[in-house]
């Protein structure tokens, strides 16, 4: 129309046509600002991809979770398992520590009373009633005295003296 009104010297048309060929324009550019504020396609395919990594990603760590639960329970009940073993096994050997020790014990016993006995037997054990107790003798005839024994013993008696 611009044109148009140029070609004819026709300020009415050329004057319409700038007022038409303004709004189309500015709806024109109105339309593209809008497209590219409002377009969000590439961001919607960015977070659609973000989000099935997400997704993948949260998937994997349940998975290994459960893993791990699972691990973690095989390797409680392994170890209950092992400690129950060990807990018999420490059992079997006490007992055979525990008879081992009674055999020595008994062996050790009888070896004792045997030699208690024949320590007996060979009197090393046995009260001494021949050896008189410790008493200083005194010689039955002193050099130089004539007296017997008895008499001697006599004397001592007479005068409150103890004597043997």
């Amino acid at each position: 129309m611009i044109i148009y009104g140029l070609f004819r010297h026709d300020l009415a048309w050329s004057l319409g046509g700038a007022c038409l060929t303004m709004p189309v324009l500015t709806l024109f550019a109105l339309v593209a600002v809008r497209r590219w504020i409002v377009d969000t396609r590439d961001e919607r395919r960015v977070l659609a991809a973000a989000q099935r990594q997400a997704e993948g990603e949260r998937t994997r760590y349940i998975a290994a979770q459960a893993a791990l639960e699972n691990e973690q329970g095989r390797l409680r009940r392994d170890m209950a398992a092992e400690r129950a073993q060990i807990n018999a096994q420490l059992k079997a050997e006490r007992d055979a520590l525990v008879v081992e020790f009674e055999e020595r014990r008994a062996t050790l016993v009888c070896e004792t009373m045997e030699a208690t006995v024949l320590m007996f037997k060979d009197g090393k054990f046995a009260p001494d009633s021949t050896t008189p107790g410790n008493l200083i003798r005194l010689a039955d005839r002193l050099p130089g005295q004539g007296f017997a024994p008895d008499v001697e013993r006599e004397r001592s008696r007479e005068h409150g003296v103890v004597g043997p």
